[in-house]
């Protein structure tokens, strides 16, 4: 037990550490430019994560909005074809820019009709000015601290005309132990792969908080729950960069403002805040109704107040593949009179185990939570763990062993999923709160996971 606290400790201490350096001024320090007129040194594409849920998702590149010609960001215009090929005002004046483009060769097909051919399959993605200012970075030399898995650095986009930092700021997380180019991409795959399932979660779990709005028939209580916490992990992206010939790559995602914490841990850590506040609630009683500021009452939802619709979910194919069930939420009857910001993150890694049929549960949850200026709270999540059940496991292998491979490691959450031992972890330290209730949510003890 000593050795899991301790390291806990270290691990928050770190982050901690990282993110006072995360505010040292641009200034300060060196940084590494990857700009268009670097040849020695340039950004030569961007990755993004595409997920199906009944398959483990892959990278998707990034549409490049550069000129094909001379990489300008400048004054681009785009192919009417397949709108995925780009030249600057320069270009486009010296004659019939995407005649090339365009025009296939010995029978092979033209570049414009593989850019559609890819969009059309999803392997090619567009992305916004606002996801995505510009195609040139800049990486600071000074890494900010090491983790028990990560460096961080900071990252800023670079205006190309003028090399001005633009943009949100940006942080690169790169393997301790990255090697070759297919190692450090293989540890890319594994975080933005489990974000990105995390993410599927997360958005679940907000529906599941939109449903439940129809069970209550007053718009005060409507009200209430429409300003209850959303769950939102952040988006990576891969960046593939050329440095003297050599092809590396990192990893980089938005930096989160505010205050940073760690609300749980992948081995049954529960924030201190939420620990005492459900202490609280258990000395005072059940039905208690707390002022605004600390929670919400709802009143009463009693037994039979929606009529029960039947569940079209199925259960789980034999390959293990369906990620999530698909049943309505239905909140149980009573009182709501405790509904805090806080519970939140507990409840949403308890409703990733029970949307997952007992398969998945997400932990590990941190980052900061917000009140946007429209009053809307989320919190925005990054670095999460995944746990696998040991059964999913077993199965996988099982059913997959006449054809030779393992498709157990198709949901390789790598070495922070601790399976079974660490859903049990989760349910030895958790205690259902409103949220768990309002969300539809099943006690569970750790034995019986």
């Amino acid at each position: 037990m000593q050795s899991k606290l301790s390291n806990q400790v270290a691990h928050s201490t770190w982050e901690v550490l990282t993110r006072l350096l995360l505010h040292t001024l641009d200034s300060e320090g060196t940084w590494k430019n990857y700009a268009v007129d670097d040849e020695s040194r340039y950004v030569q594409r961007f990755w993004a994560w595409t997920f199906n849920e009944r398959r483990t998702g892959d990278f998707v590149e990034i549409v490049s909005r550069r000129c094909m010609r001379c990489y300008s960001e400048d004054g681009l215009q785009s192919c009417p074809v397949c709108n995925a090929a780009f030249v600057c005002r320069g270009c486009f004046r010296e004659g019939d820019a995407f005649a090339n483009h365009r025009a296939g060769n010995n029978g092979v097909e033209c570049e414009c009709g593989s850019l559609l051919g890819r969009v059309a399959m999803g392997s090619l993605e567009y992305k916004d000015e606002e996801q995505l200012p510009s195609f040139c970075i800049a990486v600071k030399d000074q890494a900010f601290g090491e983790g028990a898995e990560r460096i961080v650095r900071k990252v800023r986009f670079l205006d190309p005309a003028n090399g001005d930092y633009i943009g949100p700021v940006m942080v690169a997380k790169e393997s301790r132990f990255a090697g070759e180019y297919h190692t450090q991409m293989a540890y890319h795959k594994n975080f933005m792969r489990t974000q990105d399932i995390a993410a599927s979660f997360g958005r679940r779990f907000n529906d599941a908080l939109d449903e439940a709005e129809k069970y209550f028939d007053d718009a005060a209580s409507q009200a209430c729950i429409r300003g209850l916490p959303r769950i939102l992990f952040i988006e990576p992206m891969v960046v593939e960069l050329i440095e003297n010939g050599v092809e590396k790559n990192i990893l980089i995602e938005r930096y989160l403002v505010g205050d940073y914490k760690k609300f749980n841990s992948n081995m049954g850590f529960v924030e201190d805040e939420v620990k005492k506040l459900v202490e609280q609630m258990n000395n005072l009683g059940v039905g208690v109704t707390i002022e605004p500021q600390q929670g919400i009452d709802l009143g009463i939802i009693e037994e039979g107040s929606e009529e029960e619709e039947e569940s079209d979910d199925e259960d789980e194919d034999e390959g293990g593949e369906e990620l999530f069930d698909s049943k309505e939420v239905e909140p149980g009857e009573g009182d709501y009179g405790d509904l805090q910001d806080a519970y939140f993150p507990q409840a949403f890694s308890h409703f990733s185990y029970e949307r997952s049929r007992g398969n998945f549960m997400v932990v590990d949850l941190q980052g900061v939570f917000s009140v946007k200026d429209d009053g809307s709270k989320v919190y925005e999540l990054t670095d999460p763990v995944i746990h696998q059940h040991d059964r999913l496991r077993r199965r996988s292998r099982r059913h997959d062993h006449n054809r030779g491979s393992k498709v157990g490691k198709k949901w390789n959450f790598g070495r922070t999923d601790r399976g079974i031992n660490g859903m049990k972890a989760f349910f030895e330290t958790h205690k259902c709160t409103d949220a768990c209730r309002l969300l539809g949510l099943s006690e569970v003890d750790a034995e019986d996971v």
